[in-house]
Formats: C-alpha cells, structure tokens, sequence
C-alpha cells in the first residue's frame, strides 16, 4: 500500500509539473487543503490518495473532492499536488 501512494504521489508531481494548464482553484478554495489552513502539505496529499484509493473515507479530507462527486479522481489530486507546489489562493 505504501509503495502505491509514493508512486501515485510521485506520478501526481511529475503531472502537475508538467501540466502548465492546471492552476489552484482560485476564490478562496484550495484542493486537497484537508484543515483549512490555506497551505498543502505532504501529509494532506497522502490523506487524498489514500481516499482515492478507498482506504479511507471522504470525512478526511472533503477539500481533496473538487468536484463533489463522493469520490477523488486523479484530475482532483494533480489539482492538490498543483496547490501544494503553486500555493493555495
């Protein structure tokens, strides 16, 4: 399980980097920003993968589900990864 986050964390990132076209969410709402506290941090991008993954449930991080679907796609995370590299609005 743990292999499959650093990979799917190490995809994200390189995503994010590479994707000039994703920006943070802007008005004030950062994805994948779990406590609110206007940062992402690492800890805060593994509780979103851990989600999408579905070890974990939505209640841990609502932030992390842009889309408010009831689940966290992979567009959702390179959107957190891109808050976490670009900072949050």
């Amino acid at each position: 399980m743990t292999i499959r986050i650093v990979i799917l964390l190490s995809l994200l990132c390189a995503a994010a980097a590479a994707a000039d076209t994703l920006a943070p969410i802007t008005g004030g709402f950062c994805a994948g920003d779990c406590n609110n506290d206007g940062t992402v941090r690492v800890d805060e991008l593994i509780t979103a993968v851990t989600i999408a993954l579905g070890s974990a449930g939505l209640d841990r991080c609502a932030a992390a589900n842009v889309q408010e679907d009831t689940v966290i796609s992979i567009s959702e995370l390179i959107g957190a990864v891109n808050s976490a590299l670009s900072g949050c609005p």
